[in-house]
């Protein structure tokens, strides 16, 4: 996972017309704890091909906070039970094949599944306006956000939300999920 995070910090940095990701958030110590407890937690979920990894999404019920453990969604926004999605990756090497889009798709699925929820949600980088174009692509919608200086320092300002049953691509062409274990999660 950490291995398409690097990769996709070094495409951003080269390719995109993007600040995102040129340092860990809040910082490297913070980034990683938040990614470790997020595995462990069961909320981080990886695409093999084989034995590569191709691509991540991170999925989670909670919804994201700031550094002051404030929620980053405004209360008005917030009455509507919605599935939270982060660090969407795809591996380079297989940018181009729609595993972005089918694990959207497949995180639609989950959240009416397995949360009852009638949304998924994303907060996405503040200055990186080709990520808000692709998410549009996706059929979801720009939502309005807190007022900035509430989130002093948070990068990811510009929230997006789709109904869950919106019908998109037929991700089990490309994704197939395996062995169900005790808690409800897939390995």
């Amino acid at each position: 996972m950490s291995a398409l995070v690097r990769e996709a910090a070094s495409w951003l940095r080269i390719s995109k017309n993007t600040d995102q990701w040129t340092r860990p958030w809040p910082d490297r110590a913070r980034h990683r704890e938040r990614m470790l407890n997020d595995l462990l937690k069961g909320k981080i979920w990886l695409v093999w091909d084989g034995v590569t990894a191709a691509a991540t999404i991170t999925v989670d019920p909670d919804e994201p906070l700031d550094l002051n453990e404030q929620p980053v969604w405004p209360q008005r926004e917030r009455r509507r039970p919605a599935l939270y999605v982060r660090r969407i990756v795809v591996a380079r090497t297989y940018a181009g094949c729609g595993l972005g889009a089918a694990l959207l798709d497949w995180a639609a699925d989950v959240a009416q599944r397995d949360h009852g929820a009638a949304l998924i949600r994303i907060d996405v980088w503040t200055t990186n306006l080709e990520l808000h174009a692709y998410y549009e692509s996706q059929r979801f919608t720009r939502r309005p956000g807190r007022d900035p200086a509430e989130l002093a320092g948070y990068p990811s300002q510009a929230l997006f939300q789709r109904e869950a049953d919106m019908p998109g691509s037929d991700y089990k062409k490309l994704l197939t999920e395996k062995e169900r274990n005790d808690t409800g999660k897939f390995r």
